[in-house]
């Protein structure tokens, strides 16, 4: 009997769980290896590729002019707590310099890399397939949900969802009801 007692209040939650489980839509979720999929197409993506390396080149190089600002700043004011105005002056003038440099260098860089992405954008026919193979893919399968098994800066985490996961219009419906 004890033991009776002790179950029925899980027995009761597995129930009252299980028919709301059943009330309510199960999302699917896939995962894909973005890049291993890239990888077993390189004569279709090598302007993809080509575009990667040229961002994470840009991006080494404006990440190693910035830390030496930094360490310029961290002189200055050193060079600020000794009193020596001299070289603090020196340094930031010689600061103000690179913070220009970095300054010119990026936006030169960023348009190369506007560039790029233009002519990948008019050249994506690979790109749309793929986003319609994973969207039939994900379709066919019952999948609400695809993400990328692998993001990096490049590549977004989510490749596909399904509308009938996206909440927005009842998130605002509920704000706007709440707030009445």
């Amino acid at each position: 009997m004890r033991s009776l007692r002790a179950t029925l209040p899980v027995l009761v939650f597995a129930i009252v769980a299980l028919a709301g489980a059943g009330a309510q839509q199960i999302t699917r979720v896939a995962v894909l290896d973005l890049p291993k999929v890239l990888a077993a197409f390189p004569k279709e993506t090598v302007a993809l590729r080509d575009f990667d390396t040229k961002k994470a080149e840009v991006q080494a190089e404006a990440d190693r002019r910035v830390a030496e600002i930094k360490a310029l700043q961290s002189r200055k004011a050193a060079a600020d707590s000794a009193g020596d105005i001299s070289l603090s002056a020196s340094l930031d003038a010689e600061t103000a310099k690179k913070t220009t440099d970095l300054k010119e260098y990026v936006r030169a860089r960023q348009a190369e890399l506007d560039i790029m992405a233009k002519a990948l954008g008019m050249g994506a026919t690979f790109l749309q397939r793929l986003d319609q193979q994973i969207k039939q893919v994900a379709e066919t399968e019952g999948y609400s949900l695809v993400i990328n098994l692998k993001p990096d800066s490049s590549a977004s985490q989510v490749l596909w969802f399904s509308s009938t996961v996206d909440i927005t219009d009842r998130v605002i419906q509920a704000m706007t009801t709440a707030s009445r």
